[in-house]
Order: C-alpha cells, then sequence, then structure tokens
C-alpha cells in the first residue's frame, strides 16, 4: 500500500511540473510563435493545433471593410489554407512580434489556461505596398500529456493598414 502512495504521489508531482512547464511563458510564446510560422508558411500540420470542438471568432478590419472568421475547425482550417496559399502566390515575407503575454491557467489541475497577447505583423512582397496588422489575440489551450497544446478557442480582433 505504501508503494502505491509513492508512485500516486510521484506520478500527481510529475503531471504538475508538466502542467507548470507547458503553460510557463516560455514555452507558451515557443508554441504561438511555431504556431504562426506554420501558419504563414502553408504547413498541412497546422490543423492539428486545435481541438476537433475548437470554438473560432476572428474580427479583422482593413481600408476595404471588415470580414469574419466564425466556426469551428473546418472554418478556421479552410481560412488557414486560403491565407497560406496568398502568402505563398505573393512570396511575401512577413514579421511577427508578440508582446503583453498574459497566462491564466485553469482546469485544475492545470489543463488548460487562457492566453492573451498582442501583436503587430509586417508583410513585404514585390508589386504591393507593405501591409501591417496590429492585433489582440485570446486564445484558451488545452494540454494533453500526449499531444502538447492545442487550441481549444480562438477569438481574435486586428486591423491592417496599408503603407507606402
Amino acid at each position: 500500500m505504501q508503494r502505491l502512495m509513492i508512485v500516486l504521489v510521484i506520478g500527481l508531482g510529475l503531471f504538475y511540473i508538466q502542467s507548470t512547464m507547458a503553460f510557463s511563458e516560455a514555452h507558451v510564446m515557443r508554441w504561438i510563435a511555431e504556431y504562426n510560422n506554420k501558419t504563414i508558411a502553408g504547413d498541412s500540420t497546422v490543423c492539428d493545433d486545435f481541438t476537433d470542438d475548437v470554438e473560432v471568432n476572428i474580427f479583422a478590419e482593413t481600408l476595404q471593410g471588415h470580414w469574419e472568421v466564425e466556426g469551428g475547425k473546418d472554418e478556421m482550417c479552410g481560412y488557414l489554407r486560403q491565407a497560406s496559399a496568398a502568402f505563398i502566390v505573393l512570396q511575401a515575407s512577413t514579421n511577427t512580434q508578440f508582446d503583453s503575454l498574459q497566462i491564466e491557467r485553469g482546469g485544475f489541475p492545470w489543463t488548460s489556461a487562457q492566453v492573451k497577447y498582442h501583436y503587430k505583423a509586417s508583410m513585404q512582397a514585390d508589386r504591393i505596398p507593405t501591409m501591417t496588422v496590429d492585433g489582440n489575440d485570446t486564445l484558451i489551450l488545452s494540454k494533453s500529456v500526449f499531444s502538447g497544446l492545442k487550441i481549444k478557442s480562438l477569438e481574435s480582433k486586428s486591423t491592417t493598414t496599408v503603407g507606402h
């Protein structure tokens, strides 16, 4: 019985340590940067970063008006395919900076976290003016012992401006 208790305590301790590390600022920032890079590169595995029941709400304001994406995984993956295709066709280069990261753990024992951050992305391509996207995202990230972090909810609001 004593061995069982020791194994249980060690297992809980390891799970606690893994959760603490998974939702650390450094790990979450690295994960968001990797997700962003996969999105821009058109990496087909980017949809694996979402749970099957993900909820998405994106609102983007541009000079031509606004557009929205609402729905689940199918809508988000379709949007990502279109966006990455545009980057590839234009042979665009991008630079994204993230700041104001806030992480609030939840779902005892820390199986999820609300993550908020601000980003500023600039895109350059031949024959088109530089575009800058300034936005704020709120994610609910869920953690699985075997599959790592996944996006369970994404809310994004952004404004795009065009330079000369």
